[in-house]
């Protein structure tokens, strides 16, 4: 049951704010598509074998998990006492991973508002701090829906983007209020503009 109500707020977060940053770069956006149309031009075309073969999908798709993490913060309880330093953790406390906050963070990330796929590139990966990228958690208890929601963010982005494209309306909320209880999602939503690509 946790397995899919979880799933579908984390999922749905992730889809409204990843397709407000395409409206709001629409380059990114081109060059997704122009990737959609070379791989999957058709609605056929479209299945996990494709969407696993789409480098560019992949770094769009992790960086609005950077840039709009569906929760802000992680918990968990420590179990055995830890030291890092001169500081210990006792057993029980409970540890608050501040998610939105280290994907934000320039040491790691520069110009970390900017929405960038290229941080996702085969070359910048090798070169971050493994921990400095969990929109699900990292470890052996991080989130066991990750490559279920993984396919269906790509999947659906795949699928809107071989026939529409996102554009900014003149109701568009920049920048977008965001959820402040945990979930990200936006309170009113996101209003953008939806242009069929065929017109």
């Amino acid at each position: 049951m946790n397995f899919l109500t979880a799933g579908y707020e984390t999922t749905a977060t992730s889809l409204t704010l990843g397709s407000y940053l395409l409206a709001t770069y629409p380059d990114v956006q081109e060059k997704l598509v122009a990737e959609i149309e070379e791989m999957a031009p058709e609605r056929d075309d479209v299945n996990y074998t494709t969407i696993s073969k789409m480098p560019y999908l992949d770094q769009v798709v992790c960086e609005i998990l950077r840039y709009y993490p569906p929760l802000s913060f992680n918990d968990r309880e420590c179990a055995d006492v830890f030291t890092h330093g001169s500081h210990t953790i006792e057993p029980g406390v409970q540890v608050w991973i501040p998610i939105y906050s280290i994907h934000h963070n320039p040491t790691h990330w520069p110009e970390p508002h900017k929405f960038d796929p290229e941080r996702f590139s085969k070359e910048n990966r090798e070169n971050r701090h493994p921990l400095a990228w969990m929109p699900f958690g990292a470890g052996p208890r991080m989130c066991i829906g990750t490559r279920l929601g993984l396919a269906e963010v790509k999947l659906a982005l795949v699928r809107a983007l071989q026939e529409f494209r996102f554009e900014l309306a003149p109701q568009t909320q920049v920048p977008p209020e965001l959820g402040k209880v945990g979930f990200l999602t936006p309170p009113n939503g996101v209003l953008l503009k939806v242009v069929s690509r065929c017109e």
